[in-house]
Formats: structure tokens, sequence, C-alpha cells
């Protein structure tokens, strides 16, 4: 019999049939004895055989096919003695006959042999016993006794005919499951070779288009490069799924444990998500404050089970958000960290939700498809969970939204908490949050959990308005020190809160798109809106420093190390900002490898990285650059909002430690305290308001040059010079898109559309002051109105020109060389109500002068919430 029968689920029953069979028989069989007085010592015999066996079969110290002849030698030792009494003689072909039947389960074919001659030997000792006894014949006993021997040997053939077709079937079977087998493998190892081949040139085309979009001036090509850019970058993210799923699938796949912070790991996916997310949509992120600052685990596939969850949330989502609610539970190992991704998404049924983990399925698929993707992230999140020893559970409804739960067993490096700030008592914190914008009820208590948990982990107290007036009285009783303000809640009193913001840091939360005047003092806090960049705002001190320009370093050579590469991106963009010269590695060990080869002044380094820490990199580089006497500055760029991060690093042998997302002034102290004096340069702020005699004179000069009246536009902005520079240069901003949208609205002849657009320029380049532009503007979209296609062909050309010399003129009045950020004012309604909500990470931390000067509030207008411990 081969080994794969064996194995069968068949021949593993036969076992427990044929013991079960074996203690029966044995029971019948004693208490036959005892009623017919046979033997009494065989009994002993028959019962240690019969306990033997179930010993064996219990330990299993031997193997199944060995123990199956034990079994079946001691029950044909029972039947031996069975048959040789007389009263069993015709009794003989049933019993064997069961017994063969049974057998032939085992798939065996000498066991059926075994049985039949077994049979045969017990049959022929009880008719030889009979005929020494004396016993006669008749006819009817030998044709019985023969009809018995046929009886038997059928039964031995038909079931050794059963088992060869068993044995041809299941050896079919075996040879077309190898084959699938094979063919699967095949496949597999075809798609991991090809994602590795296509890799190289994504890279390149990724890496390329990045320097292009640098290079390129023309917004129209930029644009086009962005796009280029982004299907390579979705390219390659679908390249490791590819490779991902085919680990999973080979069962191949490797768990590499490593020290991991859980703010790090967010700061990166929020990074990579937040180009994708649709900003109508409110990606909403509660940590809770209990999980602890490191632990241990495969930072890789933590990363891509978050990533997956997150993306499926936003894709299915057509209003609403996404609620990403992470937690930890103690447990003697360490804890298990838990993941909950819910989304007011279109929900599933019962039949997808079967099918959620399998390979290349979409809710969507087939020819109407409306989301895009290869159907892996849900097999590969369940590959992931499951391989670091954790467990996923989804539960959905069909227009209710889809709720995935994953736990996840890690180790506890640092038992801390998660987040802190420094010096806590010293601040107070409000927030003009009008959650009742959102439609979606759920967005709302996600966003009220978030707010409660972010008191609870920084223990601070925070005040949170949702109406201006509101804001108003507030800031009249009491000092605030930060205030985080919504989008729309910014706009609803523009001049308010930039005055404001000369006392109190402003943070806005607002999506990638929001704009703050020229100028403003106030800063942006991208969404989403989480406790781990609020922890970096808060711990950040600004210092007083005299203005002294803007700080460059010129030619300084950076090396920045960060295994995220929108966090290179951004890091690059940073530090070309300032004039240095920017190299990246996105390893540890390929700026160990970078630093040998290169000379750098300073290096920004990544704590949590795969393969090898921030911290083991910096050490070598420390070590190699020794050996060479060579000696320069390594600074620490984290997410880590944790307030002793800072101490940890600089105790490490890190020279200074800046946050992520990078604050401008943090930056520019560490900077200061770790580059040499002779290096940094202080230049004009040209950008800034200026209002100086001088400056002015010299910029109206200029435009005069290029046909603009600043007499004129002075006089509609009522000598205001600050609002006539920012009216100016955004009127510089926007040319670019109008003239685009003008080009192509002009060469596809939809004059209604191009009417729109000079009609606007005419008003525009009135308010500035450039008559003759805003004349010809006016001609040209009175042409576009009555269909006059000659007259706009005759002079589109030259409006243009004229368009073009006014946006280059402005730029070198005011020292612009790119574009700067303008945003056009939006109304906003709020509203009804003047409640001031409080929170607080404990009831006695409130301290007794905030209590009186709150409580000097209307009681209409305060809501306390005292979150629990």
């Amino acid at each position: 019999m081969g080994d794969k029968f064996r194995d069968n689920e068949l021949f593993n029953t036969a076992h427990v049939m044929i013991l079960i069979s074996y203690t029966i028989f044995s029971t019948v069989l004693i208490l036959e004895s005892l009623l017919l007085s046979w033997e009494k010592w065989a009994l002993v015999i028959v019962i240690a055989g019969l306990s033997i066996s179930w010993v064996i079969h219990i330990r299993q110290r031997i193997s199944g096919y060995i123990r199956l002849w034990v079994y079946s030698v001691l029950m044909m030792g029972t039947f031996f003695f069975y048959g040789v009494h007389t009263t069993s003689t015709f009794d003989l072909a049933v019993v064997m006959g069961a017994v063969i039947i049974i057998y032939t389960m085992t798939g065996v074919k000498a066991l059926i042999k075994l049985c039949v001659v077994t049979y045969c030997v017990t049959m022929a000792y009880e008719v030889w016993t009979l005929v020494m006894d004396g016993n006669a014949f008749t006819p009817l006993d030998v044709s019985r006794i023969m009809l018995h021997y046929a009886i038997i040997f059928m039964i031995g053939w038909v079931s050794t005919v059963i088992i060869d077709k068993w044995h041809a079937v299941l050896g079919s079977a075996d040879n077309q499951i190898s084959e699938l087998g094979d063919a699967t493998t095949r496949l597999s190892d075809f798609l991991a070779n090809v994602s590795h081949e296509i890799r190289t040139p994504i890279n390149a085309v990724i890496g390329l288009s990045k320097v292009c979009i640098k290079r390129e001036k023309d917004e129209a090509i930029k644009r086009d490069l962005d796009a280029i850019s982004a299907g390579g970058k979705r390219v390659y993210e679908q390249i490791s799924d590819i490779l991902d799923y085919s680990e999973i699938d080979r069962g191949n796949l490797a768990v590499n444990y490593e020290d991991y912070m859980i703010s790090s790991i967010l700061n990166d996916i929020v990074t990579e998500i937040r180009p994708y997310k649709n900003p109508r949509l409110e990606l909403v992120i509660d940590v809770d404050p209990s999980v602890p600052s490191i632990m241990n685990a495969d930072v890789y596939k933590l990363k891509k089970i978050l990533w997956h969850l997150i993306m499926n949330g936003l894709k299915y989502t057509r209003e609403g958000g996404v609620y990403v609610r992470i937690s930890t539970k103690p447990h003697e190992y360490g804890v298990n960290l838990y993941i909950e991704v819910t989304d007011t998404g279109i929900g599933m049924n019962g039949e997808e939700l079967d099918k959620i983990f399998d390979r290349f399925y979409q809710g969507d698929s087939g020819r109407t498809r409306t989301t895009s993707g290869l159907g892996l992230g849900m097999s590969i999140v369940y590959g992931f969970v499951y391989s670091m020893g954790g467990f996923i559970t989804v539960e959905s409804e069909p227009d209710e939204g889809t709720s995935v739960r994953v736990s996840i067993p890690q180790t506890v490096v640092d038992t801390s908490e998660c987040m802190s700030v420094n010096n806590p008592e010293d601040l107070c914190i409000g927030a003009f949050l009008n959650f009742d914008k959102y439609i979606n009820p759920q967005v709302r208590e996600y966003y009220n959990s978030v707010v409660l948990n972010i008191t609870r982990g920084l223990k601070v107290s925070l005040h949170r308005v949702d109406n201006i007036d509101s804001l108003k009285k507030l800031t009249k009783k009491i000092q605030l020190t930060h205030l985080f303000v919504g989008e729309e809640e910014y706009e609803t009193d523009v001049d308010f809160m930039e005055e404001l913001s000369k006392d109190v840091r402003i943070e806005v939360v607002a999506n990638e798109s929001f704009k703050l005047p020229l100028g403003s003092r106030i800063k942006i806090l991208k969404k989403p809106f989480y406790c781990f960049p609020v922890a970096s705002v808060l711990n950040y001190q600004s210092e007083d420093l005299e203005d002294e320009g803007k700080m460059v370093c010129r030619n300084v050579r950076v090396l920045v190390v960060d295994d995220e590469p929108m966090n290179l991106t951004v890091a690059m963009g940073i530090f070309n900002s300032y004039g240095m010269i920017v190299a990246t590695a996105d390893s540890g060990i390929e700026a160990i490898s970078r630093c040998k080869r290169n000379s750098y002044d300073i290096v920004f380094m990544d704590h949590m990285m795969p393969g090898m820490d921030g911290v083991e990199a910096m050490k070598r580089i420390r070590a190699e650059a020794s050996k060479e006497h060579d000696d320069f500055p390594i600074v620490a760029l984290t997410a880590n909002a944790v307030s002793s991060a800072k101490e940890m690093f600089i105790k490490e042998g890190f020279d200074g430690f800046v946050s992520k997302p990078i604050e401008t002034e943090e930056l520019e102290r560490v900077l200061k305290r770790v580059l040499p004096v002779s290096v940094i340069t202080y230049e004009k702020r040209v950008s800034e308001e200026n209002t100086g005699e001088e400056v002015s004179k010299k910029a109206f000069e200029r435009l005069k040059e290029v046909g603009i009246d600043t007499e004129k536009g002075m006089h509609y902005c009522q000598n205001d010079r600050g609002f006539y520079k920012s009216l100016m240069l955004q009127f510089a901003t926007e040319a670019l898109t109008k003239k685009v949208n003008m080009e192509r609205y002009f060469e596809s002849g939809d004059l209604t559309n191009y009417a729109i657009l000079v009609h606007a320029l005419k008003s525009t380049a009135k308010m500035i002051g450039a008559t003759e532009l805003s004349e010809k503007a006016r001609l040209l979209e009175e042409a576009a109105k009555s269909s006059d296609r000659t007259y706009i062909d005759n002079h589109h050309e030259d409006m243009n020109i004229q368009y073009e010399n006014i946006t280059n003129g402005i730029k070198t009045a005011y020292g612009v060389d790119e574009d700067i950020a303008s945003r056009d004012s939006h109304d906003y309604t709020t509203e009804d109500g003047e409640d001031v909500m409080e929170f607080s990470p404990d009831e006695e931390d409130v301290k007794e002068s905030y209590k009186q000067e709150v409580n000097s509030f209307d009681d209409d207008e305060i809501m306390e919430f005292l979150p629990e411990e």
C-alpha cells in the first residue's frame, strides 16, 4: 500500500472502526464463554490483547501501518479461539464476512488475505476436531461447509477488487492534484518573476518623473508628469501585492519581527494614503491612550494590513468616512493589538462575505465594476494576520457599511503610553470644531471619540466650541495657548482668526488643497486629525527670535534617510527650499553605503525602518566616520509623539531631534544648533508683506513698465498697500491655470466657457490697474458672446502676450519665482447655539482658576465632558 493511500482519511478511520469491532467481538465472546463455561485462561489473553491494541492506538508511538497489523493479528487470534468451539462452526462465515468488509476500508489487500486464511485454518481445525470426535457429516453438512468457504473467498475477492479500484482512483486523483499544484506553483513563480522584472522600469518611471516634475516650469506639463508618477506608483503597489500574495500562496511567508512605535506606523500610513483619499470622505484615526509606546511585530506586514483595510474602506464608501480604531488588551505574553476599521460604505451581503478572503474576488467585479484593484487585498490581510498568530473577523450589512476587526499578539518593549506632552499643566487648548457639519451621524461619533481619547492620552484640558460667537466669548474669558480650527470654521471669520493668531498658536485642520492667506501666522494641520500630530504641535515650543529674514544653508550637503518614499519627497522639498544639496536613502544599510562613498555635512535619520533601524545605522555610520576622522551631525527624524523621545534619541547618540510632520521653526532651531555658523545666512523675505516706501517704489516702477496703472489699482484697494500686493500676487498665481483653460477653450471653439474666462480677466485686470488688458478682455468677451470667431482669432494672441508680460512683471516686482498659495474666501453659516464643551483628562486635573473662568459663562453655553479613566 502506498504512503498516499495510508494518509487517506478513510484509512485513518479504519483504525477506529477495527478497534470498535474488535472490542464488540471480544465483549460478546467473553459473555458467551462465561455462559458456556469455555476456558477461563483464554479470556485473560483476549482481554490482554484488546487492552494492548487500545494502548498502542492511544499512544501512537509506532506507525499506523504497524499498529494495524498488531490489531489484526490479535483480532485473528481471538477469532480462532471463538471458532474452535463446536457451537460456532456455522457462525464463523457470518462473523468473518463482516470482518472482511470492515478491513476493506484499510486498503490493505494483505489483511484481506489474512482474514481469509484465518477463516480457512479455523474452519479446517473445527472440521478436523469434529471428525476426531467421531461426528458423522451428512451431505447437507458438507454442502454448507463448502458454501461457507465459497462465500468467504467471494467476499475476499470482491474486497481486493474494490481496493484495487480505490488505488487506481486515488492514484489518478493524486496525479491530477499534483499537476494542478505544479501549474499553480509555475503560475505563482511566473507572477513573481514578472513582478520583479517590472519593478526595475517602474522604479525608473517613478524616479525620473519626480526629477522632471522638479525641473519643469510649465504647469500643464507638470500635471501630466504627476499623472505619470501616480500611475507608476499604482503599478508598483500592485506588483508588491502580487509578490506578497505569491509568497502566501506558496507557503513561503516569513515573519520578521522588529521593534516599532505605533506613531511611526500611523505617520507612514497616513502619508501614503493621503493622496488617494477623496476630500469629501473623512478618515478618522482613534488611538487608545493605553497602547504601549514600543511593541515588537512584523512592521511591513502590519503596515500592509492597515493599508489594505483603510483603502478598502475608502474605495467602497461614497459618503461619510472610514474610522480606524487602535487599542490593546494585556496578556501574559504582552498584548493583543486590536485594529478595527469601520466604514459607512455600501456594505456586503452574506454571499459576498463568504467570498471576501478568496483571491482575486471583488465585491463589484465584472464588466460593470466601479472600483479598481486586483482583488488581492483581503487575501493578503488574511494571510499576514494568520502568519503573525492573529485572527480576523468581518461584519457587514448591505448599505450599512463594513467593520473589520483584527487581533494580533505583540510583545511589549516599552510599557509607557504611546502619547504624551511636556508640562500639560501649562497648556490651555481650544478647539473650534463643529462636528454637526457632517451629515453622517457615525462620523460625528467618530470625531467625538477621537477628541475624548486625545484629552485622556495627553492629560490636557480642551475647550471645544462649535460656532464663532462662542469662540469669541471663550477667548475673552480664557487665555488659550493652542487652538485647533476646522477648515470651514476658519472661514467664518478670517480676520478674527488672523488677529487671534498673534497671541495663540492656531492650527487649521484641513485637506491638502486648503491654502492660507499670504503672511498668515496660522499653521495647517493636514487631515486626518488624530493624536500624534496634535502631540507634536503641543510639544513644540516656539521661541521669540528676531526675524532675520529667510534662513538659507546654501550648498550644505544633506542625506535624508527614510523607508517611506512620500516622506523622502516631502523632506527633499523642504531642504531644497533652504538651498541644500539633498541626497536620499531608503534604508539604514543604503545610508551606511552612501556615507562611505560620499561626504555629507548633516544626516537626517528616520528611526523605525525595516532591516536596520535608525539607531543602529547611526552608530555604524559614526563608527565608519571615526576611522576617517570625519565628524558630522546626525539628527533623528521621527513621528514619535512621546515627550521623552527627544531625550531617548539624544542619549542614543543623535545630535538633534526633529519630529514629523516637520515644523519649520523646529527644523531651523536644530539647524542653527548643529551646523557651523558660517554656512547659515539670511535673505530678505521678499514674499512677505513689506509696506516700506523703498520696496513699494521699486515694485510700482516695475509694474508701470508692464502697463499697470498702480494709482488706479491702489484706489480700488482704498490705498491699502498690503491688500494691493496680495491682490497682485493672487492675480499672478492664478494666471497660469486661467491661461491654460483659456487656450483650451480657444482651440476647441468653446466660446461659452471662453467668454466666462475673459469676463473674469476683464474684472481682475481692472482691479489691479491693468486697464489696457481689461479692455482687450472686454472686447474678446463681446466677440465670444456674439460668436465672432474672426475677431477672436485676430486678437486672442495679442491679449495673451500682454497677460503673460503683466504676470511676469508682477512676479519680478515682488521677487516671486514660484507659485504662491492663495485662496478665495467662501461664505459660511454657523449653527445656532453657543456651546463650549470641556474635555478634561481627569476631573482633579482641572485647575481651580480654569473652573472659575469657565463658570463665568452662562449656564446654557457650557457642556462639560469628563472622560473615564
